[in-house]
């Protein structure tokens, strides 16, 4: 499953879609500021819960994140609960 990604000035998305073109998993994000982004929503159809595609779409706002050198929001308590982890100091 290839994941794909859109963004304009304001928002974007990370999505996979199914063989007849619908979206069966995304996560999306908005901008706050120019350097700031709040990812806000994370869906997977239930016919792919359970094969890691929610984290897959996590990794792929983690390399938007470095890429830019955003800072992120995590309003979505999926993508909060990850970030969470990834950061805690040991």
């Amino acid at each position: 499953m290839k994941i794909q990604h859109t963004e304009d000035q304001q928002q974007g998305e990370f999505f996979i879609l199914s063989e007849t073109g619908e979206k069966v998993a995304k996560l999306t994000y908005f901008y706050q500021s120019p350097r700031v982004i709040n990812a806000n929503h994370t869906y997977v159809s239930d016919s792919l819960r359970g094969q890691g595609i929610a984290d897959k779409l996590y990794q792929a706002l983690i390399q938007l994140i470095k890429e830019k050198r955003l800072e992120l929001i995590p309003s979505c308590s999926y993508i909060a609960k990850k970030w969470r982890r990834d950061h805690q100091k040991s």
